[in-house]
């Protein structure tokens, strides 16, 4: 048999072809890609010339263009040849955008320079710690400064906000923040260690590398801080705090930082940014009535931004007169600290000049859920991460079509109490309180409750939709999967529609878990479940585990409430298997164990007693596991449902390796692999024979080894996977040492080795670094 693959990476393997006697078939594809990424196509292929792609024979010829390349004339003769080649992939560039105007700040952004240039210790980086109130500009400094010198940094800019991932209400904590830099490396779901302290390790490995400017934003506490510090003196973290930080001087101290105290603008910066916002002759024009407005807004650029809006909208208002207005509301005892009571002040006088349905629209959209809605061990002054949404949960808040709520979000827009960034909208948290407390005052609880489900019923079915382009295959319980179930997908098919659901469902991830904290705290049970299953294709493929164990006990706990049995089957194996991927197993076990009381469908209870085996299975139990499989395949026979049949029989495959049993393993390999090759479902079927391919390696079975991985190979090429193809590479390799072969072996590896470094797996790594 024979099998080509053509690679772009950053090292790559450029056209394998194996030889197996006479069932060499040249399988030989131009414009093929080793990653699942959109941005990776390749350029030139390589080709093999000559042969009949569907008949048999032993002749290999190679021409065209890669890098690595590795022929057999018989799985015995093996010839590689390297060629050159490089694919530039784009470092990250994470952090929020630059402010439309930044003004003054030179003297410490010189400051900040002159630090960075100062020379570090080995795996010492530099920091510097801005501190100043909220609404100041810490983060749009930090920005600033980064996009500067943003050549100073060629592995990339990493942003975290750590006023969202650390106060928690939301599920997760240092691991989430962890998961969150390490995809903006690149480096997601599979390819992620399951545990926290595994993430950790990976993300300090990558960063002790390279050349990266890390944002860490919203700080609270400095240990968390320092757990993230990158060992690396070429790289630079800055860490904001709103005075939450109490523990600058001590950080400040122990990681030698340069430490910013942010205050506000002077009188001359502050009227040169309103010359920008409003223009030089409206200010030149009534140069005392602009010093005396700067004077209220005290410096406070967001307060001064507000303040430009009303103006902008009433062209006839006297700059002195809106500060005769703001003066006289200073006058309120009741309005501090300092910082919030100026935007306060201001946003009133907004607020009140607005037409009814803006300030209507003002108000509602301030009710869409956020991470740092829920009261927390430590209270925060309700800082949480930013509230960013789109124009179509904006049109579900409002009641109204989405070309009325564009409308009126360019209103809100112009007025600077919305930013807008590609396309989504952004509340600064100071503007959300002011906004939030107004609905409050002036609607019923009833109208906010109903906006706020409504809102949520709007994501449940997009969620929904993009959870299909994920995984079209898999059963589902929801009313509303049965609704879009057989619709044609907005995201497309195939490979490219699993991206782009994914894409969606990774930019209203944080959206889509406080709307399930929101649904717990309302008591609406059957969305809180709902929304936690169409996450399922998130968590299975990116894996979050804090979030994916924290909201699922929530859906876990609604579905109970409801007495659901069909609710509580699918929380429970969704929150089983988050438990055992993390190792929690007796958690899981209690939580399948619970499962397996209340469902009374019968392929409902084949999937839990799957579940409850591959849990045994990972636990590196595999005679407990057997005749769960067992068990769960027999259902699935009576029953007539074919690819969970093919599911249990690749487990039991691997369940008879665990057990030494090969051959028992590979009548289930090869029957299995058979069924997802009639479903379709060729992914299952290449992983199904990678599992071969190791069966036949523990036999010493060199040729049926070869053959099965090569099938896979074409498989999971086309399927755009390249972990598998770095997997498929490793098992070649080690046909090739059986062969007594280390050369070719050694090429193998290297090709396995590109693949994992294409996602960025740790495995890469730990292959370099064995024998």
């Amino acid at each position: 048999m024979c099998v080509d693959v053509t690679s772009q990476g950053t090292r790559g393997c450029g056209f394998v072809s194996w030889g197996v006697g006479a069932r060499c078939a040249a399988l030989a594809h131009s414009g093929l890609r080793l990653g699942g990424r959109a941005d990776h196509e390749l350029a030139g292929g390589a080709e093999v010339a000559g042969e009949d792609h569907h008949q048999a024979g032993d002749g290999n010829r190679y021409e065209g263009e890669a890098r690595n390349v590795v022929q057999a004339h018989r799985v015995d003769v093996m010839n590689v040849y390297n060629t050159p080649g490089a694919v530039r992939v784009e470092p990250p560039s994470a952090l929020p955008p630059a402010a439309n105007r930044f003004h003054d700040r030179e003297p410490l952004l010189r400051q900040i320079t002159e630090a960075v240039s100062v020379k570090r210790h080995a795996g010492e980086p530099t920091v510097v710690i801005v501190a100043g109130l909220r609404g100041v500009g810490k983060t749009a400094m930090a920005v600033h400064w980064a996009t500067l010198e943003r050549d100073r940094f060629p592995d990339g800019l990493l942003y975290s906000d750590l006023g969202g991932l650390s106060r928690r209400g939301m599920g997760g904590g240092i691991g989430e923040t962890v998961t969150y830099l390490l995809e903006q490396l690149g480096i997601s779901g599979e390819h992620l260690p399951r545990s926290d302290q595994g993430r950790l390790a990976l993300l300090r490995s990558r960063l002790a590398r390279g050349r990266v400017f890390l944002l860490l934003d919203n700080a609270r506490l400095a240990t968390e801080v320092e757990r993230l510090l990158p060992a690396s003196p070429d790289s630079v973290v800055f860490v904001t705090t709103g005075g939450e930080l109490t523990e600058v001087a001590d950080l400040a101290g122990r990681q030698n930082a340069e430490v910013i105290l942010l205050r506000e603008l002077s009188d001359e910066v502050s009227l040169d940014l309103l010359r920008s916002l409003i223009g030089n002759e409206r200010v030149d024009r009534e140069i005392d009535g602009a010093r005396a407005l700067l004077r209220v807004c005290g410096g406070w650029p967001l307060a001064i931004r507000l303040a430009a809006g009303r103006l902008k909208t009433r062209r006839t208002l006297g700059l002195a007169d809106l500060a005769a207005r703001l003066e006289a509301a200073h006058r309120d005892p009741h309005r501090a600290p300092k910082g919030e009571w100026v935007v306060h002040v201001v946003g009133d006088e907004v607020y009140g000049a607005m037409p009814d349905e803006v300030r209507r629209a003002y108000r509602m959209l301030s009710l869409h859920p956020g991470a740092g809605d829920r009261p927390t061990p430590t209270p925060r002054a309700g800082r949480g991460p930013r509230v960013v949404f789109g124009i179509g949960a904006a049109a579900a808040l409002l009641g109204c079509t989405e070309a009325d709520a564009d409308a009126l979000l360019d209103e809100l827009v112009n007025r600077h109490l919305l930013d807008e960034e590609a396309d989504r909208f952004v509340f600064h948290d100071l503007i959300r309180l002011h906004a939030r407390s107004s609905a409050e005052h002036e609607e019923t609880d009833e109208d906010r409750d109903a906006a706020v489900r409504n809102v949520a019923e709007w994501y449940l079915r997009a969620a929904a939709e993009a959870d299909l382009a994920v995984n079209s295959h898999r059963p589902t319980t929801g009313p509303v999967f049965r609704e879009l179930r057989g619709r044609s997908s907005p995201y497309g098919s195939g490979p490219e529609g699993v991206r782009r659901g994914l894409a969606w469902l990774r930019a209203e991830h944080q959206n889509l878990c406080a709307l399930v904290y929101a649904a717990e705290d309302r008591g609406w049970h059957d969305l809180a479940w709902q929304l936690c299953e169409a996450l399922w294709g998130f968590y299975l493929s990116l894996k979050h585990y804090d979030q994916w164990i924290e909201t699922h006990r929530i859906g876990l706990r609604a579905a109970e409430r409801l007495g659901d049995a069909e609710a509580r089957f699918r929380m429970g194996i969704q929150l089983g298997r988050g438990l055992y991927e993390t190792r929690r197993f007796a958690e899981a076990h209690e939580v399948l164990a619970g499962t397996l009381e209340v469902v009374t469908d019968p392929l409902d209870r084949a999937t839990t007693l799957e579940f409850v085996g591959r849990a045994h299975l990972d636990a590196g139990e595999p005679a407990k596991a057997l005749p769960f499989f067992q068990q769960s395949k027999e259902l699935e026979e009576t029953h007539g449902r074919i690819r969970g049949v093919g599911i249990n029989l690749h487990h039991l495959g691997r369940t008879y390796l665990a057990l030494g049993r090969v051959d028992d393993a590979v009548r289930c390999l090869d029957r299995a692999q058979e069924i997802f090759e009639d479903i379709p479902d060729p992914y299952n079927r290449g992983r199904t024979l990678i599992t071969v391919g190791r069966a036949h390696l523990m036999a010493e079975r060199a040729g049926p080894a070869a053959a099965a991985l090569g099938t896979a190979l074409e498989i999971m090429r086309a399927e755009g996977r390249t972990y598998q193809i770095g997997e498929i590479y490793e098992s070649l390799a080690h046909v090739a040492a059986m062969m007594d072969d280390p050369a070719h072996a050694a090429e193998l590896r290297a090709a396995a080795i590109a693949a994992y470094d294409e996602v960025g797996s740790p495995r890469a790594d730990e292959l370099r670094d064995s024998p």
